[in-house]
């Protein structure tokens, strides 16, 4: 009996030390006369990626008071806590001061705030210089330029060797563009105010010639100072075409340098005309106003002299396979390409860069029942278009690739689901993807890995589909490491029908947490959106947290073509509440369980239509 109590008072007061986590983490301090005191983000000496407000969450002994920098911070009953709180430019340092009936333990976090670049009014500045990348240019590009500098100055900028003192104008507050306002609001009246940021343009005359050299600004008021890029600009015009070929496998090609995705897995052997560069990005003409843009590690210059690709398209053919239908598009040699979906009308559109039209003969497979008709036409010079009806009710998926020179669109077919039961998913075949493995992902107040969680969660999905009489596979089982870009691989090589993947939220720095949390959804192409919304629908009403909103997202994980492709985040691990709810069993089967009712919600819509 006496045994028993020493152990009983033990294991109390190890629990006021390691909290619900169960574990002292290696390199904290216990405190030997107050309660135990944890930061778990941010880091000791991290650089914040805000200036005015950030988040800090961590663990206490539970039933301790908190305070940090004077502000009281709620504390959870396992002794998760979260503040939102203000922070000043340069070094500073949140101060923790928790206190239970053992006493007083304080604890000192140092970052590093970034600090506001302040320019006196009565001295004149020139600073943030842009371009900050070599670029080379030709005629009929517009060169754009600005630095941020002193306000209520008069600039002027040149080209040495080319043109001299051309205006610059200082933009509005209001046009100056800020990532951020997706969340914050703009400080009203403002929006008139100088910026201080300087811009100007120039087009590239045909007549233009300059090796290299840097842009020259000029600042004036009373007195003028002068600056230069580091960056150099190249003038050249080309007489003589240069060709490129992409070597990368499955090349991404996007809209500018470091934007968005404008072209999707290009496979290596494709060619088209290279017609600038900025840093590491070369510029590419698809077509007549059709520009991209790629990165100089992923396609190899062709000797001077190569013909600019382009194909004669004579005729189209289709062919039914295992997994659907094929439309069949020989060409001289692989030319780029995109596919637009439409989910209503039902069609797929492909567009051919480089394709010239020749053709007299489209031959369909009689046995197919995928393909209503297949139109093509010439919708612009060195753009070919087709443009393939659907009879199926919904789009499963498309796969693209090359065979040879023959451009090979795969459309795939409605999988048969259900039987008697309509709603069923009996008959589908689905890969469930636990978000992160090596790297632990978001990591909640007291400890709690986000890695854990959605393996957890997935894991209750797999056995809720099995159970119905799915086929499951999953990207890891366990916490064997697997590479982000093989995830969407393995789910192709299952032939899978729906890709799910599970995870759960975090925020940037200086997002206010308080306001910007609980579930939401993530799709990519038109075809998984219906399948998302119903996830979505069912997620927020049963889980009762907040909806964080249903999203288009540019993620690995929802852009495969090859099927339907979902990723969820049931909730945030940062708010001490929802982390909890994320330890029980309870709330990860009811996260399994709305996903998979989601599914059910989908399959139903689609039978009844």
């Amino acid at each position: 009996m006496i045994r028993n109590t020493l152990l009983f008072a033990a294991s109390i007061i190890l629990l006021l030390f390691t909290g619900l986590g169960g574990e002292v983490v290696a390199g904290d301090k216990v405190a030997e006369h107050g309660p135990f005191v944890k930061v778990v983000y941010p880091n000791e000496g991290a650089r914040i990626g805000a200036r005015d407000s950030t988040f800090i969450f961590g663990q206490v002994t539970p039933g301790s008071k908190l305070t940090i920098n004077g502000h009281h911070v709620k504390v959870h009953e396992n002794g998760g806590y979260l503040a939102f709180l203000p922070i000043q430019p340069g070094d500073f340092v949140f101060h923790l001061e928790a206190r239970n009936q053992l006493g007083v333990t304080t604890k000192d976090l140092n970052v590093r705030v970034p600090e506001e670049l302040i320019i006196p009014e009565d001295s004149l500045l020139i600073t943030n210089m842009w371009p900050s990348s070599d670029m080379t240019l030709t005629a009929g590009d517009v060169l754009e330029v600005r630095f941020r500098g002193t306000p209520g100055c008069s600039s002027l900028f040149s080209i040495p060797g080319v043109r001299d003192d051309i205006p610059m104008v200082e933009l509005p507050t209001g046009e100056v563009p800020s990532w951020g306002e997706v969340f914050r609001r703009r400080e009203e009246g403002t929006e008139g105010e100088p910026s201080g940021i300087y811009s100007g343009v120039y087009r590239i005359d045909k007549d233009d010639s300059l090796k290299e050299a840097p842009i020259e600004f000029k600042l004036a008021r009373g007195d003028s100072i002068t600056d230069s890029t580091r960056a150099l600009i190249c003038i050249e015009q080309y007489d003589v075409p240069r060709v490129v070929e992409f070597t990368g496998e499955q090349q991404v090609v996007r809209t500018g340098p470091r934007r968005g995705y404008l072209l999707l897995y290009q496979p290596p052997g494709v060619r088209t005309e290279a017609t600038g560069q900025i840093g590491d990005w070369v510029r590419l003409a698809l077509a007549p106003g059709v520009e991209a843009w790629a990165h100089r590690d992923s396609i190899q210059f062709l000797p001077e002299g190569t013909s600019i690709p382009e194909s004669q398209i004579t005729y189209i053919r289709t062919r039914k396979t295992e997994r659907g239908v094929q439309v069949r598009v020989p060409l001289r040699q692989r030319l780029p390409y995109n596919v637009e979906q439409s989910v209503n009308p039902r069609m797929l559109t492909l567009n051919i860069f480089g394709g010239i039209s020749d053709t007299d003969w489209i031959r369909y497979d009689s046995d197919d029942n995928i393909i209503d008709q297949i139109r093509w036409r010439q919708s612009q010079k060195r753009v070919y278009q087709i443009k393939v009806n659907l009879r199926q009710r919904k789009q499963w998926g498309y796969d693209i690739f090359y065979e040879e020179k023959t451009l090979v669109l795969e459309i795939k077919k409605e999988p048969t689901f259900g039987g008697a039961l309509k709603s069923s998913v009996s008959g589908l075949t689905f890969m469930i993807d636990p978000g992160h493995s090596h790297d632990s992902g978001a990591v909640g107040p007291t400890g709690l890995k986000e890695k854990d969680v959605n393996l957890w969660i997935a894991h209750k999905l797999r056995k809720i589909l099995e159970k119905h009489g799915a086929t499951v596979y999953m990207t890891r089982y366990g916490h064997e490491h697997v590479e982000l870009y093989d995830r969407p691989e393995k789910a192709m090589d299952c032939n899978a029908d729906i890709l799910i993947s599970v995870h759960n939220n975090a925020l940037p720095d200086g997002v206010n947490p308080f306001v910007n949390n609980g579930t939401s959804t993530y799709y990519y192409h038109p075809q998984s959106y219906p399948l998302a919304h119903a996830i979505h629908k069912r997620m927020v009403k049963n889980l009762g947290l907040p909806d964080h909103g249903l999203y288009y997202g540019n993620l690995v994980l929802t852009r495969p073509t090859q099927m339907l492709a979902v990723l969820v985040e049931c909730a945030f691990m940062m708010i001490p509440e929802q982390e909890a709810m994320l330890r029980t069993k309870g709330f990860q089967k009811r996260c399994a369980e709305s996903i998979y009712q989601g599914i059910c919600d989908f399959l139903k819509n689609e039978s009844d239509h």
